[in-house]
């Protein structure tokens, strides 16, 4: 019975032990799984700041493009106003039916001839030809001849056009420049959405996977507990059987002595009655009677 007990303390044992391993096995890798889902958290949480000052940035120069698109078309409406009160300027001094000839329009012939006289080689009659024309285009314009105030009116409004035209360049390209920029913002906005989509999930499974491991750790602990548990009953069991058998062996020990005192007792008392009669004993007899309390 007691070695059967022994056998199955050893098997609980070499039960425990390989508990213990699995154990340290376990903590291995949820030490493991922790720092992953820290490292991936902590770089989550750095993308979510750089992804919050792209978003901001792009936010920032989407506000521009929207100021410098809404200047542009409040200038653009302008210059169409010019232009239309320029456009009716010039109608203005047309005749309905074309007769009266466009003093716009002989300047600009007249420059362009002069152009060629200047620059062209030319015989002597076509440059005479040449000449003969341009005089008399310049009696035409003499008599479509603007006034001051129209001349002055006409002069301010394509100033302001040629001003108005570079404002919208300008705003313009500022619109084509803060566009370009929320682009690339836009671009690291996506980058780093993703980017934070992606380590999360990489620290969420790693949380998972310590939970997991964590859940096997607390029943593998309770498993190693049951198994002291049964490893302390055994050992009580086996403390008992010793202590069974240490009695045991005791009272057979007393019974022995007590049948070997009782024989001694009765030879002794055999001795005892012969010495009494004046018998002479032996030095062992002697012994006997004096261990025996008979002397």
């Amino acid at each position: 019975m007691e070695d059967d007990l022994y056998k199955e303390l050893g098997t609980l044992k070499t039960s425990h032990q390989e508990l213990r391993d699995k154990i340290d096995i376990l903590k291995t890798e949820i030490e493991e799984s922790i720092k992953k889902r820290d490292e991936n958290n902590k770089q989550f949480k750095e993308l979510l700041a750089q992804l919050k000052e792209a978003k901001e940035k792009r936010d920032e120069a989407n506000k521009e493009v929207a100021a410098y698109k809404e200047r542009r078309d409040e200038k653009r409406k302008e210059l169409s106003k010019l232009k239309d009160e320029l456009k009716g300027i010039k109608k203005e001094l047309t005749d309905e039916d074309g007769s009266s000839p466009n003093p716009f329009k002989l300047q600009k012939r007249i420059d362009e001839m002069e152009w060629k006289l200047e620059t062209s080689v030319l015989s002597l009659k076509e440059e005479n030809k040449l000449i003969t024309h341009i005089a008399d285009m310049r009696k035409d314009l003499e008599s479509t001849k603007l006034s001051k105030e129209t001349r002055d009116k006409i002069k301010s409004l394509r100033e302001q056009i040629s001003e108005l035209r570079k404002d919208i360049d300008a705003e313009h390209e500022k619109v084509v420049e803060f566009s370009q920029e929320s682009a690339k913002y836009h671009e690291r906005v996506t980058y780093y959405s993703q980017r934070a989509s992606e380590t999360k999930k990489v620290a969420d499974k790693a949380h998972q996977d310590f939970l997991a491991k964590k859940s096997v750790l607390n029943n593998t602990y309770a498993e190693l507990r049951k198994i002291r548990d049964q490893m302390n009953r055994h050992r009580d069991k086996i403390g008992e059987k010793k202590a069974e058998g240490h009695v045991r062996r005791t009272k057979e020990k007393e019974r022995e002595n007590k049948k070997m005192m009782d024989e001694i007792n009765v030879q002794a008392k055999d001795l005892y009655d012969r010495f009494i009669s004046g018998e002479k004993l032996s030095t062992e007899e002697v012994r006997i009677l004096q261990e025996s309390n008979f002397l």
